[in-house]
């Protein structure tokens, strides 16, 4: 996957790319960096419709390219390294989007793959839809 980075793109910009590969996943960008196994602090979330360049302070420019197998962690430092962003990975699991702090070390694919696992696999049937059209 190839996410072009440049002070003209929003944070949402960047964010539905990612998820449009990544479907359980999603990241944040915060004004703090976070180590590996640490959490990122509510307080600190930066608002969507920010650009990049109104966030950054050295604006270096590119692509960002990462794979599947590439470690959560591995990611999040990548975004703060090459492109000077402060980035999060959450995972959804059910209707709640948690931090993936104790799992840094798995792949998105992994990631992702558990996400579905306890969102989609594990909701309730849904009744099925009454026919008012019954002779």
């Amino acid at each position: 996957m190839i996410i072009n980075i440049n002070d003209m793109r929003s944070i949402a910009d960047i964010q539905d790319k990612f998820s449009s590969f990544f479907p359980f996943l999603k990241i944040e960008f915060y004004t703090h960096p976070h180590h590996w196994y640490e959490e990122s602090e509510t307080k600190s979330v930066l608002p969507t419709e920010k650009f990049l360049g109104d966030i950054r302070h050295l604006h270096q420019q590119g692509d960002l390219e990462f794979y599947s197998w590439f470690k959560t962690g591995e990611l999040e430092q990548v975004f703060r390294k090459k492109f000077n962003l402060n980035v999060q990975v959450f995972r959804l699991e059910g209707s709640n989007w948690i931090q993936t702090i104790d799992s840094d070390k798995m792949t998105l694919k992994e990631q992702n793959e558990i996400g579905r696992a306890r969102t989609v696999e594990n909701k309730p049937l849904m009744d099925p839809p009454v026919n008012n059209n019954i002779y």
